[in-house]
């Protein structure tokens, strides 16, 4: 990847619904050359194209994300028994006082209070979960745990 792929993904990142011609007058290049990039990048799987939908105008009044104290041995389990779960919209397993890390869209809070009771309680190897409900978000830039490795300029 070289600079132009990174200005390429930077100025995608800022609106993807560009035109090649538009990006192609910013960085100074052919529509052509935008065009094969842009192909690359998305076959290479660096880049994606998808809808991200705002959670709370779609009904959603209540996002949370829960982090998880787990037994080591079932965190594949647990994590494919979460992934499959349509409220559950995040799914990763990290390090420190928490193994895994999820992030939740509900209607209310009782669908929440339902979803602790009676889905993450009986997934086996779930020993503690830590409930952190949403009230704003100030900044949400798509993807940006992906994205770190593809756009930093200090990585050739």
């Amino acid at each position: 990847m070289d600079e132009l792929d990174r200005s390429l993904i930077s100025e995608l990142a800022k609106d993807a619904r560009q035109s090649s011609l538009e990006l192609s007058g910013k960085l100074g290049v052919s529509e052509t050359t935008i065009r094969r990039r842009i192909q690359h990048l998305q076959d290479n799987g660096v880049i994606t194209f998808t809808v991200v939908p705002d959670p709370v105008k779609l009904g959603y009044n209540i996002t949370a994300i829960i982090a998880l104290e787990a037994d080591l041995a079932m965190l594949d389990k647990i994590s494919e028994s979460l992934s499959i779960c349509p409220n559950v919209r995040y799914v990763s397993l990290c390090t420190g006082n928490h193994d895994i890390f999820i992030g939740v869209w509900f209607h209310s809070s009782g669908e929440l209070t339902q979803f602790v009771k009676n889905y993450l309680a009986k997934i086996p190897g779930i020993r503690k979960s830590e409930t952190f409900v949403i009230l704003d978000v100030r900044k949400d830039e798509v993807g940006w745990l992906r994205s770190l490795e593809q756009i930093d300029t200090t990585k050739g």
